[in-house]
């Protein structure tokens, strides 16, 4: 059903459980795949959390405390947004680690950001990291491929902040 994430999903789950860590997720345009990827793994209770599906500004606000400055500063798409909303999770669901997913998936540009742009979010040990992609396709690739990134820049933040 996933294939198009390789072995990423099964590493993650492994290395987090070798680690004794758990994982949260918000997620804005990838609307629950990077959640549905970790708990399509056999095990995946050990260490995942729960998820957000935050796709409107008002549910990145209310449920993981973006600021409505960002929001009007910077927009939903954007590297602060992606910030906050991997913090807010973090924060919310006393997780290890957490990974935020915005962006445009199309198939139109958004708050006048080209299609494609997507901001992932990690925060891990009290240290938010975040990865700009321009990623191209239709809207159900680039969500794909949304997704693929996420679960590699998690496992990057782990293996570079033992």
């Amino acid at each position: 059903m996933v294939d198009y994430l390789g072995c990423l999903d099964k590493a993650l789950v492994e290395t987090l459980k070798n680690k004794s860590l758990t994982i949260t997720t918000a997620e804005s345009c990838t609307g629950g795949m990077v959640a549905s990827a970790i708990v399509n793994i056999s095990g995946a209770s050990d260490i995942f959390k729960e998820g957000y599906i935050t796709y409107s500004n008002e549910a990145k606000e209310r449920i993981l405390g973006v600021k409505h400055e960002t929001l009007e500063k910077y927009k939903a798409v954007s590297a602060e947004t992606a910030a906050q909303m991997a913090e807010g999770a973090v924060r919310i669901s006393k997780a290890d680690i957490s990974v935020s997913v915005t962006g445009v998936a199309g198939p139109s540009r958004e708050d006048d950001k080209p299609v494609g742009l997507v901001y992932i979010g990690c925060c891990y040990k009290g240290e938010t990291h975040v990865k700009e992609c321009d990623l191209s396709g239709d809207r159900h690739t680039i969500r794909c491929q949304s997704t693929k990134e996420a679960l590699k820049f998690v496992l990057d933040i782990i293996k570079t902040n033992r």
